[in-house]
């Protein structure tokens, strides 16, 4: 096996705020410029043809974050008829292909290193799960990405792989005022061979900012329309000159459960071997990132 390179390249400083969102999967998505003004004309709520939406998606579709990264977080699960709180910790490790791609550790607060569950994430026009086997061995997940990370979660690799972001079965609904700006609502339509493994899922609503062409919203509807799941922002950061969430609520709108991925500490500008992110590397050891890297999102 080909072993991976823990060297880190950094990349130069931007002359501009890179808006970190739209096409990224979890760590990078749901967020604005946190200056924008909640000013606008009438214009800025017009409505689109399904053409123009078309092109709003494409457009969207194009964006590439402009370097790698490792985000340290907290998941804390908050039962609502219960004060009981469990915490899950994990990294995330992340980079681009034809798609984000994302490596991703997790496993319960206190728990031996033994019991790290490990995932390879990639999103895009061809999604793909990795994880490992009971013998250590990378294998390839078919049409399960929507059970939880672990039993008593609500976050799944669904969630932060968002294929829905590039299912082509979508309408436009509609541009109306979402939290202060005008925002793009679409429907996205699962594939027949999603809906055989996830006949709970009918389609998926995403809402994307119309100045800034970035995720606001995400709502995952059952077949009857009612909400199955729903995502708030708790929080933004801005970490090396890039802005990202602190804070991710995940709500079961059933159980009225939810979950809060916490970002601990965040490090934006990295290059990674791409081999770290090959599945046949799954197993190996995550390369020692220095200290002084990482930003602390107090």
């Amino acid at each position: 096996m080909q072993k991976i390179s823990s060297k880190i390249t950094h990349f130069p400083k931007f002359a501009r705020i890179v808006v970190a969102a739209a096409l990224s999967v979890l760590p990078l998505a749901f967020v604005a410029p946190v200056s924008a003004v909640a000013q606008h004309s009438q214009m800025d709520f017009k409505q689109l043809t399904q053409e123009e939406g078309r092109a709003v998606l494409r457009e969207f579709r194009k964006f590439r974050f402009p370097a790698d990264y490792c985000m340290d977080f907290e998941i804390v699960h908050k039962p609502r008829k219960s004060d009981d709180e469990t915490v899950y910790a994990g990294t995330m490790w992340g980079t681009w292909d034809d798609g984000a791609i994302i490596r991703m550790e997790i496993r319960k607060a206190g728990d031996s290193v033994e019991n790290t569950k490990k995932f390879l994430i990639k999103n895009g026009e061809k999604p793909e799960l990795w994880t490992l086997d009971e013998n250590g061995k990378a294998a390839k997940i078919d049409g399960d990405s929507a059970a939880p990370f672990f039993d008593g979660l609500i976050f799944t690799p669904f969630d932060v792989q968002t294929p829905f972001l590039f299912w082509e079965d979508f309408t436009y609904e509609t541009t109306k005022r979402s939290r202060g700006r005008p925002v793009h609502f679409f429907s996205m339509t699962p594939p027949e061979n999603f809906k055989k493994s996830n006949p709970d899922i009918g389609s998926v609503r995403i809402g994307i900012d119309r100045a800034y062409n970035v995720l606001m919203s995400v709502e995952v509807l059952d077949s009857d329309g009612a909400r199955l799941k729903n995502f708030f922002v708790g929080s933004v950061k801005k970490i090396q000159d890039l802005y990202t969430f602190r804070e991710l609520e995940l709500r079961d709108e059933r159980s009225r459960d939810r979950d809060t991925l916490v970002v601990k500490r965040a490090a934006m500008r990295l290059r990674f071997d791409p081999e770290f992110f090959s599945p046949e590397n799954l197993a190996e050891k995550k390369p020692n990132l220095p200290d002084n890297l990482f930003e602390k999102l107090d």
